[in-house]
């Protein structure tokens, strides 16, 4: 079943053919790699440190072994940074639970002597989950999730993370990805990816690629550039520098497996070198409402966007990164006329906000043309 799904997520992305939106797919797709890089290595180099010598030393991986793969502190880490402390604390809690309960001690293979004891191997683990989080990202943006019953998202969420069952890192980053269209089905995937999906209930062998001096090289040039690029559009800019160590890291592992090939290995760096180099404009979104969720009649705003429009209604809007590219979610302010601008042109408003006809919309005052950003997200 979960090569099914990742298989059909490849396929969507494929599908996505002309322009932009093979571009934002690739993006999205390494912007998750990037974004969890800090948290693989960070768990390889703990579970060095601490090899037989601490039993931690289970939780200390990606998460891409057998069993409850939210018990993973990296991904709990990660879902702390992206969800907040309560959510991370009560799935880490949860997994425990399940994994006592399940009756069985699963080491994480990532971690304990297994074939995925570096980068590479943690890399080609994450990456169907990056591609299935990219989809998701590039599919919610077409579809209108307050149309469905709230149960039917509830199930379509809490069966995705069943039968796709990522690790706990994927978990994290497709999670990220549900929540910008639809937080009912995004909530009942974390309740059961990593805790009672198909990987903790059910064994399965693993084969992860070795490593490859080539791969490693490729991995030091993207995340070198995304952190010269201070996040580079695809992650936080609070990971520069966790990204600047680790691709001193790769180097560092390009030296020592100078000898090593492994053509597998070189897929997931591949992929992420060519999301830093291509990169891709932010996500199409239409003026349906307004977004940003704390505003009030009476305030008086000044925002820059991009023009979006469907039908009459008309929006600034620009996307806020909380962790990576695939979490992006739209900040959107509703306007009460449309200007006479092509839909995309990149605009500066003010005026003040105040209820029209049950929604908040800006009453403009000024409406000015500007030119694009060289960073068009906004980050939390």
């Amino acid at each position: 079943m979960r090569t099914f799904l990742y298989g059909a997520a490849t396929l969507a992305l494929l599908a996505q053919s002309c322009g932009e939106g093979v571009r934002s797919a690739l993006a999205g797709c390494a912007s998750v790699l990037f974004e969890a890089t800090p948290f693989l290595l960070a768990g390889i180099v703990a579970s060095h440190l601490l090899r037989r010598r601490n039993r931690a030393v289970e939780y200390l991986g990606c998460g891409c072994g057998e069993g409850p793969s939210a018990r993973s502190l990296p991904a709990t880490a990660a879902t702390w940074y992206v969800f907040g402390a309560p959510v991370a604390i009560a799935r880490f809690l949860a997994a425990i639970l399940a994994a006592r309960l399940l009756q069985r001690r699963v080491a994480n293979d990532s971690c304990v002597g297994g074939e995925r004891l570096h980068p590479l191997g943690a890399l080609a683990a994450l990456l169907p989950a990056a591609a299935l989080a990219a989809c998701a990202m590039q599919v919610l943006v077409s579809v209108d999730a307050s149309h469905f019953a709230p149960i039917g998202n509830a199930l379509l969420g809490a069966a995705l993370g069943f039968a796709a069952a990522p690790c706990g890192l994927g978990a994290v980053a497709v999670a990220g990805a549900l929540r910008v269209r639809d937080p009912i089905a995004a909530t009942a995937f974390l309740c059961i990816a990593g805790i009672v999906d198909a990987r903790a209930l059910f064994a399965r062998s693993h084969r992860a690629p070795g490593n490859d001096a080539f791969a490693y090289a490729l991995l030091a040039i993207g995340l070198g550039a995304v952190a010269a690029r201070h996040g580079d559009a695809l992650v936080h800019p609070a990971l520069t520098v966790p990204l600047a160590v680790c691709a001193g890291a790769a180097l560092c592992y390009a030296v020592v497996h100078r000898r090593q090939r492994s053509a597998p290995a070189r897929f997931a760096p591949a992929i992420m070198l060519a999301g830093a180099l291509l990169g891709a404009a932010p996500p199409q979104y239409r003026a349906t409402e307004t977004t940003l969720t704390d505003l009030f009649a009476g305030e008086r705003l000044t925002f820059t966007g991009a023009l979006a429009r469907d039908g009459n209604a008309s929006a600034v809007v620009r996307y806020a990164i909380t962790c990576c590219r695939a979490d992006a979610a739209p900040v959107a302010v509703g306007l009460d006329r449309s200007p006479p601008f092509p839909t995309g042109t990149w605009l500066r408003v003010a005026g003040s906000v105040e209820n029209v006809n049950g929604e908040l919309r800006l009453i403009t005052t000024r409406i000015e043309r500007i030119a694009p950003p060289t960073d068009p997200f906004i980050y939390r």
